[in-house]
């Protein structure tokens, strides 16, 4: 019954997609293998560069992500250590692996409290969705607000051990040129990278996402079109 009413309610909030930040040369590796995205615990270690190396919520063998539109107060950290690289993409993930039973919930932060505020199931999601959430800051829904979206901007979705290549069902970056440059580099080297859309998204990059979805609109985000780019 948990299970259902957690289906029922991510199709009625209109949810049709997790986020997760990484680097375009990382999307290579993640956008070839079976295993996907994969959780640190899992990860071998002479591969292994941490983004965030604190992991102050303990959850090593799970994979953070975000619901709907990506953790732009967590990219805009992890991407100030790494002022030279600067081309960075959103994987767009299937909303199902929420209703893994391993999957869990956290209506801010994860890290929050050293991750006790994590919670599994239909009332760890819902209570994402509150009308008042209180982490480090106090978060309220406005009246207009997105119902998709999550109350606190940083509020996370944890799934265990990996995300597998086949749940990946889209890819968001920054500009139409660093669509092409990703294209290239995906469709003309690497033959065997699945054919999944790829969507220019600058809102999500610079964080105007954040103020529009309290207001109720939603983020300007359009397919890249490949035209006579695969010559």
């Amino acid at each position: 019954m948990n299970n259902d009413l957690l289906f029922k309610e991510i199709n009625s909030r209109g949810i049709t997609r997790l986020c997760h930040f990484t680097k375009s040369n990382k999307a290579l590796h993640i956008l070839r293998s079976e295993d996907g995205i994969k959780a640190v615990d899992f990860i071998e270690s002479d591969i292994y560069e941490a983004n965030d190396e604190l992991r102050l919520d303990g959850k090593t063998d799970f994979v953070n992500c975000s619901i709907q539109y990506p953790n732009h107060w967590y990219w805009k950290h992890v991407k100030d250590k790494y002022p030279l690289f600067t081309d960075w993409v959103i994987l767009y993930i299937n909303p199902s692996l929420m209703l893994l039973e391993t999957t869990e919930f956290c209506f801010t932060n994860a890290a929050y409290k050293t991750g006790t505020c994590l919670k599994k199931g239909y009332e760890g999601f819902k209570e994402m969705f509150s009308s008042t959430v209180s982490g480090k800051r106090i978060n309220r829904r406005t009246a207009n607000m997105l119902k998709c979206c999550p109350t606190d901007d940083q509020a996370e979705v944890l799934v265990y051990k990996n995300i597998p290549g086949k749940d990946i069902i889209g890819v968001a970056v920054e500009s139409e040129e660093q669509a092409e440059r990703e294209y290239r580099r995906w469709y003309k080297v690497l033959h065997d990278v699945p054919k999944f859309d790829i969507f220019i998204a600058s809102d999500l990059f610079d964080g105007q996402w954040r103020n529009k979805v309290r207001r109720g609109e939603k983020p300007l985000e359009y397919k890249y079109q490949v035209g006579d780019k695969d010559d």
